[in-house]
């Protein structure tokens, strides 16, 4: 069965209070503590004119689910059919396809879910390695900052990128019961599961009141979704960092491993 400790979900969006209550129903405790919440784009005007001129792109990167939601809010007209879309995980590609109008008519990357060995980035990299031709301009869709990793390696590869914040990320202040939730579970034990290297820094002044709770975070199992985020948690002295996939089965599996 899985163990007593709580686990805190740092992921943001519906999808973060998705996980939570997943595990919550697969009998492992669990807080949604959403790293960032989401606020509209820095620059909405810049945005929209970036956007409407989307067609003289040749690809464009949506990074998250988020952004596809709030570049479809930003969009005058259909998805163009010869700009191809590449998505950042699973969760990306299904938003893209069920919320972005007209993006079927264009290439997808993935095609299919199963194209995609692992999350994140490193993922989607070698499907935009073998795009012939490979694109000249590219548009980074994502919040202030984030997948510098991925626009680095087109750039050397011999795109150009442009990077676009549709929505902004700002930072979640916890209620008092929240808050309180965390004091309570910490003395049990808590794990996190981080999915993106940003949510480490921003755990770390979220809960710099909670000095306790952040120490039980430190000590306990820390669930990176790839080893970029693993390094960053290693660095911000949390002890037992695992590389997990942000999965129900997959992170009962890893907690109990970590158990033994």
């Amino acid at each position: 069965m899985p163990g007593a400790i709580t686990v805190v979900v740092t992921r943001p969006g519906s999808a973060g209070r998705a996980l939570a209550d997943e595990l919550a129903r697969a009998g492992q405790p669990a807080v949604w503590l959403p790293a960032f919440e989401f606020g509209p784009p820095p620059d909405e005007g810049r945005a929209r004119a970036v956007l409407a001129s989307v067609a003289d792109f040749d690809l464009a990167i949506f990074v998250s689910p988020q952004a596809v939601r709030a570049a479809a809010a930003l969009l005058a007209r259909p998805w163009p059919a010869g700009t191809a879309v590449a998505a950042v995980g699973a969760g990306t590609r299904a938003a893209v396809l069920g919320t972005l109008a007209g993006a079927a008519r264009a290439r997808v990357l993935p095609a299919r879910n199963d194209d995609l060995r692992g999350s994140g980035s490193e993922a989607l990299w070698p499907l935009l390695q073998a795009m012939r031709p490979l694109p000249r301009r590219v548009l980074l869709l994502r919040a202030q900052s984030g997948r510098e990793w991925l626009a680095e390696k087109l750039q050397e590869a011999g795109s150009t990128v442009t990077p676009l914040a549709v929505y902004t990320r700002m930072p979640f202040e916890p209620s008092a019961e929240l808050r309180a939730r965390l004091a309570g579970a910490a003395p049990e034990g808590l794990a996190s599961v981080v999915s993106s290297s940003d949510a480490v820094g921003a755990l770390a002044n979220m809960l710099g009141t909670q000095p306790q709770v952040l120490q039980a975070l430190r000590t306990g199992a820390a669930l990176a979704s790839h080893p970029r985020i693993a390094e960053r948690l290693q660095a911000a002295g949390f002890a037992r960092v695992v590389v997990c996939a942000p999965e129900v089965q997959a992170i009962v599996a890893c907690l109990r491993e970590g158990d033994r």
